[in-house]
């Protein structure tokens, strides 16, 4: 069945493409759907190929609806010469840095297919940045819809989580893969709906965010994850330290004494949980992570230059493989099968060498400076929330990505490449925005 849904959506890429010709309006809802698959990911999407069992971060050549969705978009805009360039910002070029310097990788490949697996995600992850890139660029900077898209799935997710504690589920994954990986995704959505309703005042639509922020907040406790719960007060106090800068008034006292006051409910109804989460967590976890991250290293000072295989981490931590000899006395055996080094840094240091690491981390790096510089510009702009948000959502997962590799599936990886796209436009822009505000706060005489 999973097939002939596929086969069926191939052949509506043209009509929807025509449609969307026709009715021109219908791109925002279209845009709206690209995130919806986030809720069903598994299964609105197909792996050709696939190697469900594999230990690695890609199991096969997975196709979306998203990336149908995306596809259709960006042919209306071509049709309509809307498109830009393929390229529209230094950081795209560093991603594509970082896509080229994965290619010399594939000469240490054990399974070339599993490599190939990877670099498909790498590519359809870039199909979405372009095409929101791209929407945000033909209706002058609609991040309404982009948002209500991310809402959507925090939203459902939550209803998920809900039933899954009522269940008795002991860490909750909700509609994600891995408990992990939602802590990762709500992490980055609800900064991004705190700095929203900090910021702004929008009444209903501001209680709105501020709803779904506290459902962000909710599941990512409920998951128990060390490296989130760690990670995402300090990604909370950036985002709140950067919009008092902005605009210091009453107004933002009362909401973050309100929104403290909320914190220390939740964190009373969670405590005793997180408490043994991090007293009760067993050493063999830390020790695992500490042998693998020796594993991962010993990889490196192989092949410094190419690592072991992009998506080939998998094969190399096992016999005959020498890496992992450091554990020969506890684990090593012939049917050893283990999981992957927690920390997406030293995952692709091993995998795709140090040259590609170090333009990961520029990559990262690019957008995470942008969003910096882009706070005094928009400080008069209504869209401060953007990089104020982004700013402190990027800071929390980066970090989390220090304890844990998720940020290479495909939700997080979209919704970054998302925001990534949201600070690329307001860059490139930034200077029509400062204008613009300037406009919106002179007198109205004056305006006339």
């Amino acid at each position: 069945m999973k097939y002939i849904f596929f086969c069926t959506a191939i052949l509506a890429i043209l009509p929807g493409t025509v449609i969307l010709l026709c009715r021109r309006p219908w791109i925002r809802w279209a845009m709206l759907g690209l995130n919806l698959p986030l809720v069903m990911f598994n299964t609105t999407s197909i792996n050709f190929f696939s190697h469900e069992f594999y230990r690695g971060t890609s199991r096969g050549m997975e196709i979306s609806l998203i990336y149908l969705v995306a596809l259709i978009i960006l042919l209306t805009f071509a049709l309509l010469k809307r498109s830009k360039t393929f390229l529209p910002d230094w950081g795209s070029v560093l991603y594509l840095l970082y896509f080229f310097l994965s290619l010399p990788s594939l000469a240490r490949s054990e399974n070339l297919l599993f490599s190939f697996f990877e670099l498909w995600k790498m590519a359809m992850i870039y199909l979405v940045y372009l095409t929101v890139y791209q929407y945000l660029e033909y209706t002058k900077g609609d991040f309404d819809i982009l948002l209500y898209g991310i809402m959507i799935v925090v939203g459902v997710n939550f209803i998920v989580v809900v039933v899954q504690h009522l269940i008795g589920y002991y860490q909750v994954p909700g509609t994600f893969p891995h408990q992990n990986s939602m802590a990762m995704y709500m992490q980055l959505a609800g900064m991004l709906f705190f700095a929203r309703y900090f910021n702004l005042r929008e009444k209903r639509k501001g209680l709105l965010f501020l709803f779904f922020f506290a459902l962000a907040s909710a599941s990512l406790l409920r998951t128990y994850s060390r490296g989130a719960i760690a990670c995402y007060p300090i990604a909370g106090l950036l985002t709140l330290f950067l919009s008092v800068w902005h605009r210091f008034n009453l107004r933002k006292v009362y909401i973050t004494l309100f929104l403290v006051f909320l914190g220390l409910v939740g964190l009373a109804l969670f405590l005793p949980r997180i408490i043994e989460r991090f007293e009760k967590a067993p050493e063999s976890s830390g020790q695992t992570r500490k042998e693998f991250a020796i594993a991962a290293i010993n990889m490196m000072k192989d092949h410094p230059l190419t690592g072991v295989g992009i998506n080939n981490w998998g094969i190399k931590i096992n016999p005959p493989y020498p890496y992992s000899k450091h554990r020969e006395d506890r684990h090593y055996k012939e049917d050893y099968k283990d999981g992957i080094v927690e920390t997406i840094y030293l995952l692709v240091g091993a995998e795709c060498g140090i040259p590609c690491l170090t333009v990961l981390i520029l990559w990262f790096g690019y957008y995470w400076f942008t969003a910096f510089f882009l706070l005094r510009p928009l400080r008069k702009s209504p869209l401060f929330y953007v990089p104020a948000g982004a700013l402190g959502g990027m800071t929390g997962i980066f970090m989390q990505s220090c304890l844990e590799w998720v940020l290479k599936q495909q939700i997080n990886f979209l919704l970054l490449v998302t925001v990534f796209a949201m600070i690329g436009y307001l860059n490139r822009h930034r200077k029509e925005l400062l204008a613009a505000a300037k406009m919106q706060s002179r007198p109205q005489k004056e305006r006339t």
